[in-house]
């Protein structure tokens, strides 16, 4: 979806005409909020940054497409508005309508609006059902309190002109300045380190010890390949290692094949991959050749393909100084995005296509809300609605839609790309041109500079201009480009970007920890050639990466952003899984072709695992609304939308998964015969193998004691269930956080 403050719609909605049943049984009916009540949001209560996002990115579009037909200002002009309620103000949902109140704030198990959206009572919309998907997005608007930021904003609107936008960070140029002093050199090992030991030190800080070599080593592993070492290779580095031990250890992962499913995976959450339409979870058709792009991904990340030229394969589908076997299939990027069902009508099909496609290339590339300015100029960051819809015009030639809907023939009115008033194709206001976004240009230069470039490619497509223009570090927005994606990178290594809202750079995002940091590290990038696997390397083998965890300084920095330690963090669902299938020696490490089909969506039986299906869940079909059990409760990502950080909670789902899952007592079983194979049937030995297996570290004292207490406790089976006591063991481990956390 896009993100807050437009009146645009979710990337798998767009705008439609309400069908009316009749005026007693619209929304109207249902909606009327009543007018007077002390219970609802108080007009002049300002909603927070979270809740404008969440209100203008999961609440809005709704409303817009299901609710203003009937219940808006135009609809009022056009004496069709119903039940004498207005949704399309803040105003107009205090004022409320014929039906009482409907909307109670931080309740709604109260509030008429959910029952009617579920069709408990009255119904809303009629004819049609809202997905649970969305009605859970409107419980949830309603728990937070129902922010509504369309009056009364107290948001500092600074961006009142061009070049008052340019003086935001993001947009300026990159710093040019040297590097930190600071007091003390033997902390430092790269030029990283100055950055970070700069900043400790004007908070009379200090960083953490060097975390110990077995610590280092699991972390080095997941954080590049996202398997675990065998206790061989780790035996190798602890007993004998040589002097640049570490710095080949590096090297040699980044040279793994395994390298390009890590950092993939984590390009995919940012792409918005998925292998079906997403358009209704009974509409969902799946897409046989999409995993050509998650495969090309791959590739590329192994092949340290340089980033400008990744963006440009997956913007035009070529490059811009080299030609790639990937560029066809990188360039499916564009088309990930959701459809809208088959009886939708061509002109929301074709105009929700344009808007995932600029939306999903601003939040990806550029990590700025672009989507946000369908509807009216940005509300904070300086776009406007003419630069969006010179973008779509970009993409247009690039969306085919039949012009039917179910049986009916239906024209599609917009043939040529236009600027539409409040994002309606009907209500073209005139026609537009390809063209950029012009705060992220320098000097005088303007769209047409990229556009009427000396080059066919250029004249021939507007997405290769686009490309260019993207990746000019010199006069378009090549340097902010460079920003997003060191920022990407760090974030994956330390837990947290420098800047923590990686998709949004713009007002509403984040400002960065280490400003000076994030400039020098996107002009490294720029300087080797857009190398990410340098870039790699310069991030761990600085000291600030080599930290131990540590309690030190929690209390002045709970959230490590001035990076005085190494923050523990969970490992994401996928690593989850292949780090169970890893220690069990199930995994089956083939790589590449066709997704990995986990049941049947059709027959109910989706998430079913058996030894065909043991490949990393890279490899594993990625439809919409259906994931695989293990992903599901360790924070699946939301693939119908760029996301740039994943949701990590912490419930009870996680552990009960953990303990009663017949996946994970299938794999204990696994991993015990593992054990037994290569460790013998003593219990000490066995204890001490399994440690060095799932933790990469020989257990404690304690921890032996306990683990040879506990397999010596029942010699044979367990009656009660059939399974040995070294598999309940093994499934004990498997269950610690330790196996799930990074240190």
């Amino acid at each position: 979806m896009i993100c807050f403050s437009c009146l645009g719609y979710p990337r798998r909605l767009s705008p439609a005409r309400l069908p009316v049943r009749s005026p007693a049984a619209c929304i109207v009916v249902l909606l009327a909020l009543h007018s007077g009540t002390n219970e609802v949001l108080s007009a002049e209560a300002a909603p927070d940054g979270k809740g404008v996002k969440f209100f203008e990115s999961k609440i809005r579009p709704v409303l817009v497409r299901k609710c203003y037909a009937c219940h808006s200002r135009d609809a009022a002009k056009a004496k069709k508005l119903k039940g004498k309620l207005l949704l399309d103000s803040k105003a107009g949902v205090l004022a409320g309508g014929e039906s009482g109140p409907a909307l109670v704030p931080g309740k709604p198990e109260r509030s008429l609006l959910i029952e009617a959206i579920r069709h408990e009572s009255l119904e809303m919309p009629p004819n049609e059902r809202l997905s649970k998907h969305i009605i859970g997005d409107f419980v949830k608007w309603i728990e937070i309190g129902a922010p509504d930021p369309r009056d009364g904003r107290t948001f500092d609107l600074r961006v009142v002109d061009l070049q008052a936008g340019r003086e935001h960070w993001a947009f300026r140029p990159l710093s040019d300045s040297a590097l930190p002093k600071v007091r003390g050199e033997d902390w430092i090992r790269t030029s990283v380190d100055r950055f970070v030991l700069a900043k400790l030190q004007q908070q009379h800080m200090t960083p953490a010890e060097e975390a110990d070599r077995r610590t280092l080593i699991r972390r080095v592993y997941f954080d590049l390949i996202g398997l675990p070492p065998s206790p061989r290779q780790v035996k190798q580095l602890i007993e004998d290692p040589p002097a640049t031990a570490y710095e080949d250890l590096i090297e040699r992962l980044l040279n793994s094949e395994h390298y390009g499913e890590r950092w993939g995976r984590h390009w995919l959450d940012v792409a918005r991959f998925g292998e079906s339409d997403g358009s209704d979870v009974h509409e969902n058709k799946f897409r046989p050749d999409a995993w050509k792009y998650r495969d090309a991904v791959i590739k590329s990340f192994n092949e340290d393909l340089s980033y400008n030229e990744f963006v440009a394969y997956q913007v035009v589908g070529r490059g811009l100084f080299d030609d790639s076997a990937l560029a066809t299939d990188l360039a499916r990027f564009l088309q990930l995005g959701t459809t809208l069902k088959d009886s939708d009508n061509p002109n929301d099909k074709m105009f929700h296509s344009l808007d995932d496609m600029v939306s999903a290339t601003g939040s990806a590339f550029l990590g700025l809300t672009i989507g946000c300015a369908r509807c009216h100029d940005h509300k904070i960051d300086p776009i406007t609605a003419e630069e969006y819809y010179r973008l779509t015009a970009v993409f247009f030639s690039r969306v085919k839609v039949e012009p039917r809907a179910s049986d009916k023939a239906i024209p599609l009115e917009i043939r040529e790309p236009h600027l539409l008033a409040g994002g309606s194709w009907k209500r073209p206001v005139k026609k537009v041109t390809p063209g950029f976004v012009e705060v992220l240009m320098r000097g005088d230069s303007r769209s047409e500079d990229w556009l009427t470039a000396e080059s066919e490619a250029t004249t021939a497509d507007p997405r290769y201009a686009l490309a260019l223009w993207m990746t000019d570090v010199d006069r378009g927005a090549g340097q902010l480009l460079a920003r997003v994606i060191v920022n990407r990178v760090w974030q994956h290594h330390f837990g947290r970007g420098i800047v923590d809202t990686p998709n949004d750079f713009g007002f509403l995002g984040a400002k960065p920890t280490h400003p000076q940091l994030l400039d020098w590290l996107a002009g490294e990038l720029i300087r080797n050639g857009w190398q990410l696997k340098p870039l790699h390397r310069l991030i761990m083998n600085s000291a600030a990466y080599r930290q131990a965890s540590s309690e030190r300084w929690v209390e002045l920095d709970r959230d490590n952003r001035l990076i005085w330690q190494h923050q523990t963090r969970r490992l994401e669902a996928e690593i989850i899984r292949d780090n169970i299938l890893s220690v069990s020696g199930a995994l089956k490490k083939q790589m590449y072709g066709p997704s990995t089909a986990i049941g049947s969506i059709a027959k109910g039986k989706a998430g079913k695992e058996n030894p065909e299906t043991w490949r990393r869940s890279v490899y594993m079909m990625a439809p919409r609304f259906n994931t695989h059990p293990v992903l599901r409760v360790f924070d699946a990502v939301d693939n119908f939308q760029s996301v740039g950080a994943r949701t990590v909670s912490t419930t009870p789902s996680g552990a009960l998964f953990m303990f009663n899952a017949p996946f994970l007592w299938q794999q204990a079983e696994l991993m015990a015969e593992r054990i037994e194979r290569e460790a013998g049937k003593a219990p000490d030995a066995q204890v001490d193998h399994i440690y060095e297996v799932a933790f990469t570290r020989p257990p404690t004292d304690e921890e032996r004691a306990l683990g040879i207490q506990f397999l010596d406790r029942k010699p044979t089976k367990d009656h009660k269930n059939d399974k040995s006591v070294l598999v309940h063991y093994c499934h004990a481990i498997m269950g610690l956080n330790e196996f799930i956390y990074i240190r």
